[in-house]
């Protein structure tokens, strides 16, 4: 009994057991550093436990496979180029390797790597894109002019019969070898959708759609798949999905204010373009008074430019944003509070789209919309106590997760 006591307290000593353990619920177990610790403070490895804060040293989060595993056991993967997670050290031979370091697409772009056509991983200044292959080369291909230069293209057209109604544009920016969908060339290609295929400088060619009516059940039943082998054509690192969004009744401005309530959910989906030059990201007040080419969201005149989300890797990536921007013109949420709850309740339309992606993922979901919240909103999300109860939810979701 003695040797029990003074264990208990040494693991009180050293933070592993709270003072008033005795008076929780909870099961009290010995962790593998040997300390006594309460379970719903300890994560659970291989049938070890390990306190979360005083052993974190020890663990990492498996941010592939959604658990925890040993330090020692896992590898870093980088997916831009400040944010990476954790895996098992098993599966390095599913990621690129560049000098000892593991990279996704992602990673690999962002720390200007690319893949060349023999195989090596090589810096992008080093090596030059080839259309005629798709591939990088360390020698340089000639262009050929099959495409419209930049901005040189003609104006893409307005589909909408009412034009006091909603409008949705998309600019999909693309590597390799443009892709015509079937159509003889740039012409006949324009003449047959109303895309403006051009080249740009920071991709290899960008697809510039009509203007289409938001709310027609034909942009995903018609329109889109005339040019679905664009859409899901070869990426570029550099590439973004534009979204030119428009209410006639608004000004740039104030669909800016009226969609609000929903950005940083939106936002908080696409982080990595925020820490980019062409994509950068600035409070609100800034950008409304700046007006920068290359701000996360371009006020126009008669319109918005979201220049946030990533590149689109298919055509479910494009009616998801599709979708999403359906439901933030619909405005069923008036602040940002309420869109976030919204989107961890799973009654709400809202919730059933977005977990299309975050399902397993909702704690980073919600630490991203809070510090976007907080950075470019001076919404301070953590003084909600709605916010507040989400959290401690997710929170107990995860670990029930982690220890079944």
């Amino acid at each position: 009994m003695e040797k029990l006591l003074s264990l208990v307290r040494k693991s009180i000593a050293h933070g592993y057991l709270p003072e008033n353990w005795h008076e929780t619920k909870d099961e009290v177990i010995e962790t593998y550093t040997g300390y006594l610790s309460l379970s719903s403070n300890c994560v659970e490895i291989e049938s070890e436990y390990y306190h979360e804060e005083k052993d974190i040293d020890l663990y990492v989060y498996d941010g592939e496979y959604l658990r925890y595993i040993l330090l020692e056991d896992s590898i870093r993967v980088y997916t831009s180029r400040h944010e990476f997670f954790c895996t098992t050290a098993l599966d390095d031979h599913r990621y690129f390797e560049y000098r000892d370091t593991y990279y996704t697409d992602g990673g690999l772009a962002d720390h200007g790597l690319v893949v060349v056509s023999n195989g090596d991983i090589a810096r992008r200044d080093e090596v030059y894109y080839w259309e005629s292959d798709d591939e990088f080369h360390y020698e340089e291909e000639e262009e050929d002019g099959e495409i419209w230069e930049y901005h040189t293209g003609p104006c893409p057209p307005d589909y909408r019969h009412d034009t006091t109604s909603p409008g949705i544009g998309f600019e999909i920016e693309k590597g390799g070898s443009p892709e015509f969908c079937g159509y003889y060339d740039k012409v006949d290609l324009f003449d047959s959708t109303g895309c403006v295929i051009e080249k740009d400088g920071s991709v290899e060619w960008e697809l510039k759609t009509p203007v289409y009516p938001l709310y027609s059940a034909d942009v995903e039943n018609i329109w889109l798949p005339q040019i679905i082998d664009a859409i899901n054509a070869e990426n570029h690192e550099n590439a973004g999905g534009h979204i030119h969004l428009s209410l006639p009744s608004k000004s740039g401005r104030q669909l800016f204010d009226y969609c609000r309530p929903y950005l940083p959910l939106f936002m908080a989906m696409y982080p990595n373009r925020l820490q980019t030059d062409y994509c950068k990201g600035k409070p609100e007040s800034s950008l409304k008074t700046d007006g920068e080419k290359y701000q996360a969201i371009k006020l126009w005149e008669n319109r918005i430019e979201l220049r946030f989300p990533a590149k689109v890797y298919n055509i479910g990536a494009l009616t998801f944003r599709l979708d999403f921007c359906r439901l933030m013109i619909k405005r069923e949420y008036k602040n940002i509070v309420a869109a976030t709850l919204a989107a961890f309740d799973r009654e709400t339309s809202l919730n059933q789209l977005v977990m299309i992606h975050y399902k397993g993922r909702e704690s980073i979901l919600l630490d991203r919309i809070i510090t976007i919240s907080q950075k470019y909103f001076n919404t301070d999300l953590l003084r909600e106590k709605s916010i507040e109860t989400l959290l401690k939810t997710i929170k107990i979701q995860k670990l029930c997760v982690s220890q079944s």
